[in-house]
């Protein structure tokens, strides 16, 4: 049969398989409604484990475009972007160092936001923890390792900036939203 080491490993690959598609659903939940959002979301749903997130998703279809642009929208209550949660960092430096992160694991997204929107940035880390799974899966622990440095320092210093910057400034918002929020804010550490 398998031996033992494969066999965790083949835990620890379904793992960081289901952690990347907690992310890309907190990603999603994020992004602004298109058609085809609710069903990609239904779809994700079925292989999230994280109980928090699917209860968000589940009360997603409140959602409307409307209701987004309020929010996030130009002149919205809440920015989505971590570049209004730098303080007196220059923004060009921080753009700049997303570009890199992103330039070095060769994360193109598909999107129409600005690349720290906090959906982008969320989807990042989920495309992050399958290079990790791949990574795991073809047992090259160097790769390995870099991926989960990179992915560990850019949820911290990025991701959780953007999402409590965020929750700090939130009136009214679906409850959802917040709970997606407080999930990025502080994600569950995988084992």
């Amino acid at each position: 049969g398998k031996s033992p080491m494969k066999i965790t490993s083949d835990f620890k690959t379904q793992d960081l398989v289901a952690e990347a598609a907690a992310w890309r659903l907190a990603s999603l939940l994020l992004e602004r409604p298109r058609p085809e959002w609710k069903n990609e979301i239904l779809q994700l749903c079925s292989e999230v484990t994280d109980g928090k997130l699917s209860s968000c998703a589940r009360r997603a279809d409140q959602e409307t475009e409307e209701i987004y642009h309020r929010l996030f929208g130009p002149g919205g209550s809440v920015s989505p972007r971590e570049v209004s949660y730098c303080g007196f960092e220059d923004p060009g430096r921080l753009m700049a160092e997303l570009a890199s992160f992103y330039q070095a694991f060769s994360f193109q997204p598909r999107r129409e936001e600005p690349i720290d929107h906090i959906s982008v940035e969320a989807g990042f880390a989920g495309y992050l923890f399958l290079k990790e799974a791949y990574a795991q899966m073809r047992q090259d622990s160097e790769s390995v390792e870099i991926t989960k440095k990179a992915r560990e320092r850019f949820t911290d210093e990025h991701i959780g900036r953007c999402a409590r910057g965020m929750i700090h400034r939130l009136g009214d918002i679906p409850p959802y939203l917040g709970d997606v929020l407080s999930w990025l804010a502080d994600p569950p550490q995988p084992l």
